[in-house]
């Protein structure tokens, strides 16, 4: 289903707007993020991401946080657990730890309607530290699943 503009300004109040960040390395692999300069033919000094955009980037930076590393700012609660496991072996037991703390840091935002699935598989056979999640969500107001691919290393 192609979205409609119309789709999309009726859900800018819903999904926000923040500043646009851009990553340094390929997509889903959401690490070194730096503002985006002005865009061809955009007349201000940073730029700005809104609707899915917008969102897509709320949930990376929510589960690139640790949970309580926002608490002098006034919010304990944002972030996951899942950087508590950093160290521990790549296996089963780690693998469902990490998707039980995902799903609690989904829990806490607004504009996921419901989670359809969390998927966390080791990188590589035989396991190694980096483990790949894989997120499905439903958004509120938007007909489209939302994918979400985020990479986490347990060294």
């Amino acid at each position: 289903m192609a979205r409609t503009t119309r789709t999309a300004e009726t859900l800018r109040p819903l999904l926000g707007r923040d500043l646009l960040l851009r990553y340094a390395a390929s997509s889903g692999f959401f690490e070194d993020a730096d503002l985006v300069a002005r865009r061809a033919g955009v007349e201000r000094d940073i730029d700005l991401a809104d609707g899915l955009p917008n969102l897509e980037q709320a949930l990376a930076n929510r589960l690139k946080t640790r949970r309580g590393e926002l608490t002098d700012l006034g919010h304990p609660d944002y972030g996951s657990r899942h950087h508590e496991l950093i160290g521990e072996p790549n296996v089963d037991r780690t693998r469902h730890l990490i998707k039980l703390y995902v799903l609690q840091a989904l829990r806490d935002e607004p504009r996921v309607e419901k989670v359809l699935s969390v998927t966390v598989a080791a990188e590589h056979k035989p396991p190694r530290e980096t483990v790949r999640i894989e997120l499905a969500l439903r958004v509120q107001g938007e007909p489209t699943v939302l994918n979400l691919v985020l990479p986490f290393s347990l060294a």
